[in-house]
């Protein structure tokens, strides 16, 4: 009885527990059951709206494509660089378009248009072949495919053999049919997913937009549209200074692919490469049409609309005078060709800028590469990314340095005398090569002094000549003084001026080396851009403020018109510095500025005596060599009126014979101020838009 009550009682205990078992499984599925419905709930809810978004993304996708760049204008609005529209046909690749769709879309456009095949590589060739003829690749690559198939080579080492295999027999099969096809279908794969990329967009016929026009509904991805071109209506005048814009096939630059991907920019873009197109790349860029592409659930694209359809790109307008900049170039032309004449055949470079000189505004700027035989390359961006030996015109700058530092007083008389130091050097002025004349400051420039400035850079040195006495031992500091001065005016720094690749010059040690430091005080030893001279003559003519250059004006909203749009945002020439000296001692330097443009003793008399309004400058000549031969450079420097200066100007001319008395280069000069101030406004020219207005 006792035994069956127990074993009774242990089946009841088996029960309650399997029955607690069997409760806490149900609760948990109950539990799970419940967390899935309120996740649905969450997901059809909440998350409702989110993933219905999501389909509708992929069913209709934005991209966004290039528009025309803004134009370039000068400072009267006459048009510099603008856009022609041609025709184009593009290809927009689907998300699930396969190579095989593709390439029976590249066989039936292959009927329709021409493609040029130069840019058909042995790569492309080789490539297009194994598509063509799979099976024939297989039968080639039967080892290799057993050894990627088990892991002995990677894919790129298995393609790499394959092209290897393929050789003259096998692309002697590709008839110039399959060569047009390949030509579209590389531009096809050029193209990242639902990105429009440009098929053929030069020299399309009208024939061949109609065809392919009327035949679209049988092209997938394929559509016309206008491209556009750069066109220069003034054809190679500044095509340096205006720079380079990328091709459609081309796109982003190698180069400057990380720079412009950060910004936005798709891999096809077209973008500036070079000078103004790439400095002022956001102004002109302009903003992109959108187009709305719905797709297919198997990717294809069965429907486009224009969503927005952007704008060009802002225009900008240049302070240059676009009639100004002819002119100049023209006299160029004629100084270069009269100096040849007269014995300069070594002569390889000839510059000049022109500007204002109390805001920065580059006017022109024009230069020149001269071969052997005479021919003329246009060579307008060497005024501020080439660098040269200028000489004397520097001095001016070396006097305003001495006054700064105290070593010599404004009117201080000096004899301008031979100069022989210990060991038997002698440095000498040209004017006065064995007598001695005493002279103050401003005849010192009138006369273009050397040993004016020696004795000056001497005792910036702490260490006023006597004869016989030895270079200084120590010019460290003195360097340090002497070319802070120059850097004041502009000499030896960059301009500053709104263009890539400016160079502030070869500037080199002085550590231990006096004779280069002498040679420093008369231009003959740094080197310097025509713009920075044009720059330093500029802060003399401004009364010591240095101002930064610029070429660019303003910038407007973009019109349907002709005619500029409102302005957006003018660009001025900050006032980077002004020199450390008093009134009366820049006065000095004008003053023998003054005087060495029309005193008849003047280095500048010949040329610049009898210009239409009173010019002021200097002019320099720098030993230099070529070929191991002694030769020179020239260089003129000045402004006009000398009262409220309105024009500046620097002309440099490399690598002329020794002696080089009958060269007047600077006729050039003068001829620029008697255009500007009497010639041009007869001809009904204007320079009316400023940057300071």
């Amino acid at each position: 009885m006792l035994k069956r009550l127990k074993e009774k009682s242990n089946d009841e205990k088996v029960r309650n527990t399997m029955n607690r078992r069997i409760n806490f499984i149900f609760g948990l599925v109950v539990f799970i059951f419940a967390i899935i419905v309120l996740r649905l709930g969450y997901l059809q809810i909440a998350q409702g709206s989110h993933y219905k978004q999501l389909i509708k993304s992929d069913e209709n996708i934005t991209v966004n494509e290039s528009v025309p760049r803004g134009r370039i204008v000068d400072r009267n609005g006459k048009v510099l660089v603008d856009n022609a529209s041609k025709m184009a046909i593009t290809y927009t690749r689907g998300r699930k378009t396969s190579q095989k769709e593709m390439l029976d879309t590249a066989k039936k456009l292959s009927s329709l248009i021409k493609m040029d095949t130069d840019k058909i590589t042995d790569r492309d060739e080789k490539d297009f072949w194994v598509t063509l003829h799979p099976e024939k690749a297989k039968v080639l690559m039967k080892k290799e495919q057993s050894l990627l198939e088990n892991g002995s080579i990677t894919q790129e080492q298995y393609d790499e053999q394959q092209r290897k295999k393929i050789g003259k027999k096998q692309l002697d099969d590709l008839s110039d049919k399959d060569l047009q096809i390949l030509a579209i279908y590389r531009e096809m794969n050029a193209g990242s997913t639902l990105d429009p990329q440009t098929i053929k967009n030069e020299d399309v016929t009208e024939k061949e937009y109609a065809a392919v026009s009327q035949q679209l509904s049988k092209l997938p991805g394929v559509n016309t549209s206008m491209d556009w071109d750069r066109k220069y209506p003034y054809k190679d005048t500044l095509r340096g200074i205006f720079g380079e814009v990328s091709t459609s096939t081309e796109g982003l630059p190698k180069e400057l692919t990380e720079q412009y991907l950060s910004k936005g920019y798709s891999r096809n873009d077209r973008v500036g490469k070079s000078y103004l197109e790439y400095q002022y790349e956001d102004v002109l860029r302009g903003k992109k049409k959108q187009m709305k592409y719905t797709t297919d659930k198997s990717g294809k694209v069965i429907k486009s609309e224009v969503i927005n359809p952007g704008s060009r790109g802002h225009d900008l307008q240049l302070t240059i005078d676009i009639d100004l900049q002819k002119k100049v170039e023209s006299l160029l032309d004629k100084q270069i060709e009269k100096l040849r004449s007269q014995g300069a055949k070594d002569m390889d470079n000839a510059m000049i800028v022109v500007q204002d000189p109390k805001n920065g505004d580059i006017l022109a700027m024009a230069g020149k590469q001269i071969s052997k035989s005479g021919k003329l390359t246009d060579y307008d961006i060497g005024n501020f990314t080439a660098q040269f030996a200028v000489g004397s015109s520097v001095k001016g700058g070396t006097l305003l340095a001495g006054y700064q530092n105290h070593a010599i007083k404004v009117g201080e008389k000096m004899v301008d005398e031979p100069l022989k130091f210990q060991g038997g050097l002698t440095k000498r002025s040209y004017f006065n090569k064995d007598g001695r004349v005493t002279i103050n400051d401003k005849e010192a420039l009138m006369h273009s002094s050397n040993v004016y400035m020696f004795k000056t850079a001497l005792k910036l040195a702490g260490d006023p000549y006597y004869s016989g006495m030895p270079l200084p031992n120590d010019i460290t500091l003195a360097g340090q003084k002497l070319r802070k001065g120059l850097n004041q005016v502009g000499l030896g720094v960059k301009t500053g001026i709104d263009l890539p690749n400016e160079t502030n010059g070869q500037i080199e040690p002085l550590t231990n080396n006096p004779g280069n430091y002498l040679d420093l005080s008369i231009g003959q030893y740094d080197t310097y851009t025509p713009l920075q001279l044009s720059q330093y003559v500029s802060t003399i003519a401004n009364d010591g403020y240095r101002i930064q250059p610029h070429i660019g004006l303003s910038i407007h909203d973009s019109t349907n018109k002709d005619e500029l749009g409102p302005v957006k945002r003018k660009i001025k020439g900050n006032v980077l510095n002004k020199v450390n000296n008093s009134q009366r001692e820049i006065n000095e330097v004008q003053d023998g500025f003054k005087m060495a443009f029309n005193e008849k003793d003047g280095t500048g008399y010949a040329s610049f005596k009898n210009t239409v309004v009173p010019s002021a400058g200097k002019t320099g000549t720098a030993e230099v060599f070529q070929d191991g031969e002694s030769r020179v450079n020239s260089t003129y420097i000045g402004y006009a009126p000398i009262k409220d200066p309105k024009l500046a100007f620097s002309i440099v001319y490399t690598n002329q014979p020794v002696p080089p008395p009958w060269l007047n280069g600077g006729d050039l000069g003068r001829d620029v101020i008697n255009y500007y101030f009497k010639d041009k406004d007869k001809n009904g020219d204007s320079t009316e838009n400023s940057s300071d207005k």
